[in-house]
């Protein structure tokens, strides 16, 4: 291996040692740079819904091009009485579920509506009451196509009469779950709207400021390795006087 000597200090690295560092280093700037690209990535997904955001809710049918993501959307139809709880849903520390309800378009084609969040028993024993208006309605809320990792059915669905609970969202799944076709994304319902419960949705789970401060956290880690290693590998030489 190299040796360097300065200031009566020889640097000899092991080169197990050198190898060792320069993966973890490699591994931990990676883990650095990969949290930034994340961070700009939901930067431009606040950036697109705050975009959409002051944009009038435009009426949307069967046969026009598929809305963007946070799209404000208006529908007319009605709902049906098949009503889907999302398992596993937090508001402000509480149990609860996400309501979804079928609504069948003035064209006879179908839509999941999110409602918002209700909340449970965390015990499970009961469900919550869900309320559906069966009058004609006009709708308002904004697209959203479910994001991420694949959403599945969970493996314990579980029907009782017109209430299904799924553990994760996944519009074809559902379709077939309940034998029935829907469109690839739903409708968050607007806040202005009755008939609904708490709808309090986040753009982002997790902000790009905290991505920010842990690929700071990796790039400090790796650093931290380097310095390490040139310490370990510094040896005190003696000179004759």
């Amino acid at each position: 291996m190299v040796s360097l000597t300065c200031f009566n200090r020889r640097f000899t690295p092991d080169w197990r040692m050198t190898v060792l560092a320069l993966l973890a280093i490699l591994l931990f700037a990676r883990l650095g740079f990969w949290q930034l690209a994340r961070a700009e990535e939901k930067k431009q997904m606040l950036a697109a819904e705050a975009a959409l955001a002051s944009q009038s809710p435009t009426l949307w049918q069967p046969g026009m091009i598929e809305p963007r993501q946070y799209q404000p959307v208006s529908i007319k139809g009605r709902y049906l009485p098949d009503i889907l709880l999302l398992d596993n849903q937090h508001y402000q520390h509480h149990f609860g579920y996400n309501v979804l309800t079928l609504f069948k378009l003035d064209s006879g084609n179908l839509i999941l509506i999110d409602r918002g969040w209700i909340q449970g028993d965390v015990t499970r024993r009961t469900l919550p009451q869900v309320k559906t208006p069966t009058s004609p309605a006009h709708l308002t809320g904004r697209v959203y196509y479910p994001v991420g990792k694949n959403w599945v059915l969970g493996p314990s669905v579980e029907k009782k009469g017109k209430i299904t609970i799924i553990e994760q969202l996944n519009t074809k799944l559902i379709g077939r779950f309940l034998h029935k076709s829907v469109y690839p994304f739903i409708i968050r319902l607007d806040k202005s709207e009755a008939d609904g419960y708490v709808r309090e949705w986040a753009v982002v789970a997790m902000p790009p400021e905290r991505h920010y401060a842990y690929a700071l956290q990796w790039f400090v880690i790796a650093f931290v390795v380097l310095i390490l290693f040139v310490a370990l590998n510094l040896k005190k030489t003696y000179e004759d006087e």
